[in-house]
């Protein structure tokens, strides 16, 4: 403990300091041996630090206490009042409770069908990561500028059905949006705005194509129109609310998981060894790298009665944060739990895209840029060298843990 920059008197008000982001599972190892502790002042995606008002949360960090805020859907509400007060638009199925979130997560499956994921997005992602790999080969890049931050967010553009050339703009915009890197109060505004305005517009677009009688192409945006639960469809502002969160939380999140996979590669390149030699270890790889470093390290949830969880007692309207990522390292659960291992007994166990009713249902779109991120890289490449600077990880919010920056030197 003697490098870290806080001991005993940690608590959970210091999980927001930039050192504690950027390495912050030594802290979730002292908060996981005490009890629960209240007074986390954090905030959810879309709100605006310096404009809107953070709740104080009880912050949950043990595996059992974790679960069982997932699993307890009447006790815990998915609704996030602060973001409702907010500007900021309202992400759909993360913040919605039943029995709403069974009509839309039902119409959103009929849309985000296997086939599309595996059939339709598939080949542009090996091709998308195959011209970024052959001309970045034995040079010295920053994988997140070049790749990383690069690939889901063209990706996202062909999913939803957008021109590929506003792939910036949602790199911008879901930065800003999840709170994990520096903006003004007045440019993650400006952002949101730019972000509801972008897709209001192009949903409109969709629906009269539709309406004429034109050929529309068969995106996903076409398909959230379409698609129907026992004769109910999605209104105009749910379809648009369902691309932002898509764009926001899928690009954004898978963003840093191809980071750290490829960090993980250079770091201890005896997995790059074992992977090159054996490509059925690929998926293993990743299912580890999304327990041990997943970016996603927490949610939200407000109580909708007085209930004692984790040995504490909550008050109705109490806010709770519960820590996916500090759950994923608890050693109760998980045997040495900062080591990377491959093919854990009970890998599947992690809960980096949460859990029940509420797990991400992107969840197959990244598992498949990572997958085939990983065979491009392993198909051209010898190993993967550390670039000429030093690696910094993302310190701007608690919200996700991953990479600012990523120097390396793919070996031809």
């Amino acid at each position: 403990m003697a490098e870290l920059k806080y001991g005993a008197d940690f608590d959970v008000t210091k999980l927001l300091d930039p050192d504690v982001i950027a390495n912050p599972y030594p802290y979730y190892a002292l908060l996981r041996a005490r009890p629960p502790q209240f007074g986390l002042l954090d905030y959810p995606p879309g709100t605006v630090p310096g404009v809107d008002q953070p709740n104080p949360a009880w912050v949950f960090t043990r595996y059992e206490d974790v679960q069982g805020v997932m699993k307890n859907h009447d006790a815990f509400s998915s609704r996030d009042p602060m973001q409702e007060a907010s500007e900021a638009p309202t992400l759909m199925l993360v913040n919605h409770d039943r029995p709403r979130h069974t009509l839309l997560r039902n119409i959103a499956k009929k849309a985000f069908t296997p086939k599309r994921v595996g059939t339709d997005i598939a080949p542009l992602v090996t091709q998308t990561i195959s011209e970024m790999v052959n001309g970045l080969i034995d040079n010295d890049i920053d994988f997140m500028q070049e790749v990383a931050g690069v690939l889901p967010s063209v990706v996202m553009t062909f999913l939803i059905g957008t021109p590929r050339e506003d792939y910036p703009k949602l790199v911008r915009w879901a930065n800003a949006f999840m709170v994990s890197s520096d903006f003004t109060p007045e440019e993650r505004q400006q952002c949101n705005i730019e972000l509801f305005t972008y897709y209001s517009t192009k949903v409109a677009e969709c629906y009269a194509a539709i309406e004429r009688g034109d050929e529309v192409p068969d995106t996903l945006m076409a398909a959230f129109i379409r698609a129907e639960d026992e004769g109910q469809h999605l209104t105009k502002e749910e379809v648009v609310l369902f691309c932002i969160t898509l764009v926001v939380a899928g690009a954004e999140t898978t963003t840093y998981l191809l980071g750290n996979l490829v960090a993980t590669l250079q770091e201890e390149p005896e997995f790059f060894d074992l992977l090159k030699r054996d490509r059925t270890q690929v998926r293993p790889f990743i299912e580890e790298s999304l327990r041990r470093d997943g970016p996603p390290q927490r949610l939200f949830r407000v109580a909708t009665q007085d209930i004692e969880h984790g040995g504490v007692q909550i008050k109705q309207g109490d806010w709770v944060a519960f820590f996916m990522a500090a759950a994923n390292r608890d050693p109760d659960m998980f045997e040495q739990p900062d080591k990377f291992i491959l093919n854990r007994p009970n890998i599947g166990r992690h809960v980096t895209f949460g859990h029940g009713i509420h797990h991400c249902l992107g969840s197959s779109v990244a598992r498949m840029e990572a997958e085939k991120m990983l065979e491009v890289i392993l198909d051209n490449c010898s190993g993967i060298d550390a670039g000429s600077k030093p690696k910094q990880r993302q310190r701007g919010g608690l919200l996700t843990f991953g990479l600012q920056s990523l120097p390396v030197v793919l070996k031809s």
